[in-house]
Parts: structure tokens; sequence; C-alpha cells
């Protein structure tokens, strides 16, 4: 019933429906007067008077409930008696305290949240999510939806907010620390050695193919240095300085991490490291530093670029999506509802989530209930608020009218058999 007035009731059939009931109760209120009529035509005996009684008291209870009834909504009879069209006299204040009464009583954190358990929606959803079908459709949306969402970014706006979380983030803590930190986990897991041999053997290439190149550099770095230094930097020296370098270059790739060079470099990572995680002056330095870099015009330019490349990548792999990569979301949603069904641990930390949301939800925006009643209703004029509350509750109401026919109509027969036999 609430759902059907907050809608805008208007259904025809509600309607012919209401009309019915009405005309059925005025027609046993009719049925009432008639007999109460020919009981004066009748001759007058015992059961002639029962008849009257009835037919009277019956036609008063019908009378008083269809004033009472009518009262809610309009003036009986246009009559404009006190205390009568209640409805659209009342609507707004009607409206309040509905609302007050549904969000007070029926919209609370506990009573929506059992609905919500009792229900039991993970399951539920996890069993659905197992039909291949539905995972297949539901990939297929979530691909859609993560388009439709990418596709509204604004590039410009998605770096500046990045680039402003990792200023404030900066503020806060030290990233220093934590780089220390994160390096010497890696450091104690050796994930320096793959980086090591990636780069030897490209180092020494690049170093054999420049070598003219870096002669030169050497060169004009000795010559920077004074006499001495050019006079002892001659071209042969340099050469040498060259290939012992080319050596030591293939000996660190071929001996691997033993070799002591290696061992040195890892012993100054680990020492960095360890220096960024303990060393709080050093560390405070290279905050600042790194607080600096966030500040500057290029940086904030290069993440644009960086975004806008990644945004623009996301784009066209969504817009276009291939059949593997929608078997990809497809096996990703299939693997979700498998463990929403198998995985106690892991539907039990849905569930548990689900209901915070929900109590979240109830706790803050139960009183919007109030607040849409209130407002729908005030929207609507008076006499069509009447009319469509009517149509909601006005059927059930009519039985009142027909119930206090019969109902007086019974109390008339009673008191009339109290009249004869104290008589």
């Amino acid at each position: 019933m609430l759902t059907d007035v907050l809608a805008g009731y208007d259904d025809p059939v509600s309607r012919r429906r209401l009309r019915r009931m009405k005309i059925a109760a005025t027609g046993l209120l009719g049925v009432a007067a008639a007999l109460f009529l020919l009981s004066f035509a009748l001759p007058d005996n015992t059961a002639t008077g029962y008849l009257r009684a009835a037919a009277e008291a019956g036609m008063v209870g019908g009378l008083a409930d269809w004033f009472a009834v009518t009262a809610l909504f309009r003036h009986p009879l246009g009559l404009p008696i006190p205390h009568t069209a209640l409805v659209p006299k009342k609507k707004d204040d009607l409206a309040q305290k509905l609302g007050e009464f549904v969000s007070g009583n029926f919209l609370t954190p506990d009573a929506v949240v059992e609905r919500v358990r009792g229900a039991n929606p993970v399951r539920r959803v996890g069993e659905r999510l197992l039909d291949p079908a539905t995972a297949d459709t539901v990939g297929r949306e979530l691909s859609r939806t993560i388009a439709a969402v990418v596709g509204t970014l604004d590039d410009e706006l998605v770096a500046a907010m990045l680039l402003e979380h990792v200023r404030r983030d900066m503020d806060r803590r030290s990233y220093a620390r934590e780089l220390g930190e994160l390096l010497s986990a890696a450091l104690a897991n050796r994930a320096q050695d793959p980086i090591v041999d990636l780069s030897l053997p490209r180092l020494r290439v690049q170093l054999a193919t420049n070598r003219d190149t870096v002669h030169g550099e050497l060169e004009r770095f000795i010559d920077g240095l004074g006499m001495t230094a050019r006079l002892w930097g001659t071209r042969k020296r340099i050469d040498k300085l060259i290939d012992r370098a080319l050596e030591l270059l293939d000996e660190m790739e071929r001996i691997g991490r033993l070799h002591p060079v290696r061992r040195q470099f890892d012993e100054m990572l680990t020492r960095f490291a360890d220096g960024l995680t303990h060393d709080r002056p050093a560390a405070d330095d290279i905050d600042a530093v790194l607080r600096d870099i966030a500040a500057s015009p290029a940086v904030e330019a290069w993440l644009r670029e960086v975004v806008e490349h990644y945004l623009g990548s996301v784009r066209e792999l969504l817009d276009n999506p291939t059949r593997s990569l929608e078997q990809q979301l497809g096996r990703i949603v299939s693997d979700l509802g498998r463990r929403m069904v198998n995985d106690p641990d892991f539907a039990a930390k849905i569930e548990r989530a689900l209901e915070q949301a929900v109590r979240y939800a109830v706790t803050h925006y139960a009183d919007q209930v109030v607040t849409l009643i209130r407002d729908q209703v005030a929207r609507w004029p008076a006499a069509e608020a009447s009319e469509r509350i009517e149509t909601a509750v006005g059927r059930d109401l009519q039985f009142i009218r027909i119930n206090g026919t019969v109902v007086g109509a019974v109390a008339g027969v009673v008191i009339h058999t109290v009249a004869i036999a104290v008589g």
C-alpha cells in the first residue's frame, strides 16, 4: 500500500474495485432503508417489529460509518462540517507522520539486516553466477559498465587527483622509510639479481658500441682535472681503462652474483636500504626531495601523459573486447560464484561486508524515506492526494460501512429483544 501511494497510485483496476465496493456498501444501506419503509406496510406483529428494529439500527450504523469514512477524504454532502475532509487538510502532516512511522519502526538497521540475512543473498548470487550463461552475461555487462565509467573520466582530473593524493600522503608518512623496508625485503629475496643479470650484457654492448663516444667524454673529464691528470690520462691508458671495464662486465656476467663487485653492490644496496629505514635525518632529506619532485610542474605533466596513455589503452581494450577478454571476465565471475558457494570463510566476509553496508545505508539514509514521502505528497494538490489515497485504501474502508450496517442490524435486533423482555 505504501509503495503504491508513493508511486502515485492511479490504477484503473483499483478504481473499479473501489467503485464496486462503494456500490455494494451503499446498496446494503439502501436495502436497510427499503426494509425499514417496508415494515410500515406490513401487519404490526412481532416479526415486523424485529424487521423494523433491525433495519432502523442498520441504517443508523451504515449512515454513521458512511459519514466517518467519507469525512476522511471530503466534506459529507459538501457541507463544511468541522473535522471532516481530514486527508486534504492534513495531508502534509499525515505524510510526515507516515514517513517517521515507517523509518522508525520498519527501516531500522536490525530489521533490515535480519531480512537480508534471511534471504541468504550471498549463496543465492553465488549459485546464480556458477551458471556459465549467467557468468558470461555478467562478464559482458561488467566490461560495458567499466567502459562507460572509464569513458567518462577526465584524464587531467584523474592525474590531478592522483597527484594531490600523493602529496597529502607524503605529508602524513615517510615514503623514504617505506622504500627502505621494501628494498630490504626485495634484497632478502634476491630480487635484484634478475635486474642485474638483465642489465650487464646490455651495458657491455652499449659500452662497446659507443666506445669512441665514451673515450671522448673521459678525455674531456680528465682534461678538466688539471695538468697532472692530463699527463697521466693518455689515449692508451684511457683505452686500457675501457677495455678493463668491458672485461669486468663480462666477468660479472659469467661469474654471477658471487663476483666480488656484485657482492659489493649488494652490500651497498643493503646499507642504503638500512639507512632509509633507520637513519631518520637521511630519510627526512629524501622525503623533502620527493615532495619537491611531486610539486614540480614537469612531474604533473608527465603523470598526465601516463594517465592519458593508460586510460586510452583501457578504453581501446574495453571498446573492442576480444572473445578472450570476455572469457576471462566470465571465468573471474564464475570463480567468484564458486568461492561464494564453496568457501565458507569468503562467503562470511562478504556477508559481513554486506550487512555493514546495509546498516550504514539504513542508519544514514532511512530519514530520506520521510523526506521522500513528505515531498511527494506535498507536490500533490489536496484533492488529488485525497483521491490517490482513497483509491489505495478506500476499498477496505468500504467494508467498515458494510460491517456497520450489518452490526447495526444485529444490535437493533438485540436491543429490540431486550426491550420486549423488559417491557
